[in-house]
């Protein structure tokens, strides 16, 4: 078989439109929320530190490594998620890990962060594959032809994934996750501007932030069979986190705040969703890339379905996974509100400044990558990772914030790619228009259509 790459006629990608200048209040206000892509002007990803002024404050992005590793590493309890973001995920108790800050935040990453790591995770994998299976007997019969929108098809796989790994087969959690996959939907100028408190309770009956209380009871019953003596069942996310002391002090989580943080979780479940349907999109217009893919597989896995063992050796994929990741982060933008006076890449950044540090911008640096719009797999290529600086790309965010769920985005990624890629093809139904769009996490505004064929 013969690979061939042909970098000389990369075909252009999908891409929001990108102002020349910087926007006024007026523009990014109605901007922002539609799209926070559609904002990111030329200079951004020309100058590693750039301050903006608005007429609620200061606001500077930050996109040089050791500004970054400043804001989210070394001085990370300085800078506190912005208001807005807070108040979408106060949910019951105002108990979760996105609403803290300080030493309740760190109680709560030291019991999650172990339940979610790729240890905890290792048990579940073999299901996480037959359910996967299961999937691809599903296109295997879908008529040749019939267009699917890749993201929808592939949500039901994430959903069922992600509910197994939360509370095994219990009834109900599916829905949940379903429904806080899309939470909180659609963003408008209440999520820009400061709020007023006593204008706050419209927030909670907005359409798309409505009903999620529904679930608080289920969630306390699965908390409350996982702590009785003579729980039996599985040891999934719920009994982690239900049964797990903090190291330092002893305590484990209240009630309240498991609910809180599993409806947190499952609201960025669909992360592993957003990049699955940039890598297919990805792999569609570069065919190169996939006969490399087909070959790995066939090399690897010589036609059998893959073992847990078997993901590390698939070293291409990886590299797919990666570049799709920094074309298209799943989350694109990390913003900050500096409690105390700072300085950050040599500049004074005063206390109430927002700080955005933002991997769409980060990832598309030209002072960081190499013609940084070309899709190049071989970026993270064994030979290649280590030549490029350790803060350049950054998926999942990067220092004690880093996404918890991260190790499970990886594997589902890795399992679904590994199985379906094997067996079928995905292609771009011609006429289409797909533009990435994004507040919290990075999608196609109008989803990707495709058809299925075999290989």
């Amino acid at each position: 078989m013969t690979l061939v790459h042909k970098t000389e006629s990369a075909p252009a990608l999908a891409m929001p439109p990108r102002p020349a200048r910087g926007l006024s209040t007026l523009a990014l206000i109605r901007i922002f929320p539609i799209n926070s892509l559609a904002a990111c002007d030329d200079e951004l990803f020309e100058e590693l530190f750039v301050e903006r002024r608005f007429f609620w404050g200061r606001v500077f992005v930050v996109s040089d490594p050791d500004g970054m590793r400043r804001v989210l590493q070394d001085n990370t309890d300085n800078y506190h998620r912005i208001g807005a973001i807070r108040r979408i995920f106060e949910f019951s108790s105002r108990g979760g890990m996105v609403c803290l800050e300080g030493e309740a935040w760190w109680r709560h990453r030291r019991i999650i962060n172990p339940a979610l790591d790729q240890r905890a995770l290792r048990p579940d994998l073999p299901t996480l594959i037959e359910l996967t299976e299961h999937m691809a007997r599903l296109l295997a019969a879908v008529p040749q032809g019939q267009p699917l929108e890749i993201g929808r098809t592939l949500q039901h796989l994430i959903t069922r994934t992600t509910g197994y790994v939360w509370a095994g087969d219990e009834p109900g959690i599916d829905e949940m996750v379903l429904r806080m996959g899309r939470y909180p939907e659609k963003y408008s100028i209440l999520d820009v501007l400061p709020t007023p408190r006593r204008l706050r309770f419209v927030e909670r009956w907005r359409r798309g932030r409505s009903g999620v209380d529904k679930y608080y009871a289920l969630l306390d019953r699965l908390v409350a069979e996982r702590r009785r003596p003579d729980y039996a069942g599985g040891k999934d996310l719920l009994w982690r986190m239900a049964t797990t002391p903090d190291r330092q002090t002893g305590q484990t989580l209240t009630t309240a705040e498991i609910r809180d943080e599993v409806l947190t979780l499952s609201a960025t479940a669909a992360t592993p969703l957003r990049a699955m349907t940039w890598l297919w999109y990805l792999l569609a217009m570069h065919p190169w890339a996939e006969q490399k893919l087909h070959a790995e597989l066939d090399d690897v896995l010589g036609g059998r379905t893959p073992a847990p063992d078997d993901l590390p050796k698939l070293v291409y994929l990886r590299q797919l996974v990666d570049e799709t990741m920094r074309l298209y982060p799943p989350l694109p933008l990390t913003l900050r509100t500096a409690a105390a006076d700072d300085t950050v890449s040599g500049h004074r950044v005063p206390r109430g400044s927002v700080v955005a540090v933002m991997p769409w911008v980060v990832h598309r640096h030209r002072k960081l990558w190499a013609d940084p719009d070309r899709f190049d797999p071989d970026r993270f290529s064994p030979e290649r990772a280590g030549a490029r600086p350790r803060y350049s790309y950054i998926p999942f965010g990067v220092g004690p914030h880093v996404c918890p769920g991260a190790a499970l985005a990886i594997n589902e990624i890795l399992i679904t790619v590994a199985i379906l890629a094997a067996r079928f093809r995905f292609r771009l139904v011609p006429g289409q228009a797909i533009e990435p769009t994004a507040w919290t996490t990075l999608r196609p505004r109008h989803g990707i259509m495709v058809t299925v064929e075999p290989r």
